[in-house]
Parts: C-alpha cells; sequence; structure tokens
C-alpha cells in the first residue's frame, strides 16, 4: 500500500467519524422530537455539514497524485477533516433534559461553528498548492474566498436574514462548484 492509500483511510476515518455524528445526532433528534423546538436553518445547516464531509472526501482524490508524503503534509491533509469534524460536533445540541430549542443553540454557537467552517475554508483554499498539485490563483479560488466571507459573516452577525441570505448562498455555491469543479473523481475544472 502507497502513501496515499494510507492517507486516505486516515482521512476517510475521520470524515467518517464526523458523518457518523451528523448521523446519530439526527437520529436522537427524531427520538425526542417531541422535545426538540425545530429552527429550519439549523436543519439546513446539518444537511450542509453532511453535503462538506462528502465534498471534502470527494476532493481528497487529487491528492492521489502528491508523490513526496512528509508528516508536515500528513499532518496539514488532516486538519481540514478535523476542522470539520469538530464543527459538526459544536453544530449539533447535547440531548440534555427538557426542550432542545435548535435556534438558540444555532445563534449561540453560530461564531465557533462559523469560523471553524472559515478556518476548514481557508485550509481548502491552500491545500492544493502548498501540496504542489495546482496554483493558488485559479478562478475557483474567488468562490472559495467569497464561501469564507460568508462564514465569517454568519460567525459576526447575530441577524436572522444574513444568515438566510448566506445559507442561501452557500448551497448555490456549492451546488455550482461541485458541478463545475468536482462532479467527476479526480476532475479539477476552472483552469487547472
Amino acid at each position: 500500500m502507497d502513501a496515499f492509500n494510507y492517507l486516505a483511510v486516515m482521512v476517510s476515518m475521520v470524515l467518517g467519524l464526523g458523518l457518523t455524528q451528523l448521523f446519530a445526532g439526527i437520529g436522537n433528534m427524531v427520538q425526542i422530537r417531541r422535545r426538540v423546538k425545530p429552527y429550519w436553518l439549523h436543519y439546513v445547516w446539518v444537511v450542509l455539514a453532511i453535503g462538506l464531509h462528502l465534498q471534502m472526501w470527494w476532493s481528497f482524490w487529487m491528492m492521489r497524485v502528491v508523490q513526496d508524503w512528509t508528516y508536515t503534509g500528513f499532518a496539514f491533509v488532516l486538519l481540514g477533516p478535523a476542522l470539520l469534524v469538530i464543527a459538526s460536533h459544536v453544530l449539533l445540541p447535547e440531548m440534555i433534559d427538557g426542550t432542545i430549542d435548535t435556534e438558540r443553540h444555532y445563534y449561540d454557537t453560530r461564531g465557533v461553528f462559523f469560523c471553524l467552517l472559515a478556518a476548514a475554508g481557508a485550509w481548502a483554499l491552500v491545500l492544493e498548492a502548498v501540496m504542489g498539485l495546482r496554483s493558488l490563483l485559479v478562478p475557483v479560488r474567488a468562490v472559495q474566498l467569497a464561501g469564507i466571507g460568508l462564514m465569517l459573516l454568519c460567525a459576526w452577525s447575530p441577524n436572522r436574514r444574513v444568515h438566510a441570505v448566506c445559507t442561501l448562498l452557500v448551497i448555490a455555491m456549492l451546488i455550482s462548484t461541485t458541478l463545475l469543479t468536482r462532479y467527476r473523481l479526480g476532475q479539477a475544472g476552472l483552469v487547472e
């Protein structure tokens, strides 16, 4: 087994933990649904977090061409999945006694959650350049920068309209960049 395969296994395990956490959280909320006060944005971000896990794993295929793996390169590659898993943990409320207000939880944890997503976005922004795969200066980076900006705006703002608009923009950006740059395994798109 070559170095990429070992790294792929580790990345898959980390992202798998995040997905397990999200799916278990959904299951827990369904089980205690009578005690959960729903909030649509929270649920949308749970689904988006699942999509971000899948996108990150799917995008990882680009790493297969890296020839010279180092410990720091390995640790750097794992940083993004780790940030996403931690953000997912923050997103899900604790299943405590009494009513669970997902709207309150969403806004109470927005600073940490969206800063973690912004950090994961910054990691993704530089990953290919750091690993020697592709220039930092390709058009898709503008979309990544916009996404980071939206995450930071959500971290800062308690305004519900800001969160709704940013969420819709993130959905549009995730769908469009997936179709244009990552629809097929190994596809880079938007100027390699």
